[in-house]
């Protein structure tokens, strides 16, 4: 298996599931401490090298199941959607710029009269565009700015796909915490102070889920790179 760990690897899809494992991890920070100094030798480092590549796919998975749906909602891909003619959220004259640079890569871009005459084709080529500007527009070096609103909208995308399963160990967590907070003053007189740290840590774990994490964030974030990746294709090369 060739494990992959670049930036994008690491930051849109392995940092959410370890946002959403957090919370159980001080769970048993809390009420098992001594669980957590166990020694575990050689099978730690196994566990520890595959866990962030098979969990950074399962939050890819996530993430991407739950793309339909948000496209639906904002009445198409943002990327396809700036294309449009008829769509009023780019500039007409920026607009036209970027269809005559589609057209001289070599691209099928449609136009008004085809768009509305023949709308589901029309966004059939705007999808092929927006393909093959992603083919060409790979090298993170050159398209940095691009590559990281990636990033950032791969993070955001993903963790919305984990958020149920994120609220719903941040609760059990939560509620462990609170419980093994409550234990150790019932018993001793005393605040824990670890059950105190780790009790307000998952509160602001749930805090972010349930503020931080939204479809509205992640459609700021789509439509952010929508307009870089457009804004990448005037630097390409026309075809000669």
């Amino acid at each position: 298996m060739d494990m992959k760990f670049d930036a994008y690897t690491w930051r849109a899809r392995v940092l959410p599931v370890y946002f959403t494992a957090a919370p159980a991890v001080l769970a048993v920070a809390a009420a098992l401490p001594e669980g957590l100094t166990l020694p575990l030798g050689g099978a730690s480092a196994i566990v520890f090298l595959s866990f962030p590549y098979f969990m950074g796919q399962v939050a890819s998975d996530f993430g991407k199941r739950r793309e339909p749906a948000l496209w639906d909602s904002w009445g198409g891909p943002p990327t396809t959607r700036f294309l449009r003619h008829d769509n009023g959220e780019v500039n007409a004259a920026t607009r036209v710029r970027i269809h005559t640079q589609l057209r001289a890569l070599g691209l099928r871009v449609p136009t008004a009269d085809e768009e509305e005459s023949d709308r589901e084709h029309a966004l059939v080529l705007y999808a092929s565009a927006v393909d093959e500007l992603r083919r060409q527009t790979r090298d993170s070096r050159r398209f940095n700015l691009l590559y990281k609103t990636n990033i950032e909208y791969g993070f955001r995308r993903n963790l919305l796909g984990l958020k149920p399963t994120g609220v719903a160990i941040t609760t059990l967590a939560l509620l462990v915490t609170a419980w093994s907070l409550y234990r150790g003053w019932h018993t001793d007189g005393v605040v824990p102070p670890v059950s105190l740290i780790t009790t307000l840590l998952n509160t602001c774990i749930a805090l972010g889920w349930l503020v931080g994490v939204r479809a509205k964030t992640v459609r700021t974030t789509a439509e952010r790179y929508a307009q870089r990746l457009l804004e990448a294709a005037l630097d390409l090369e026309p075809r000669t």
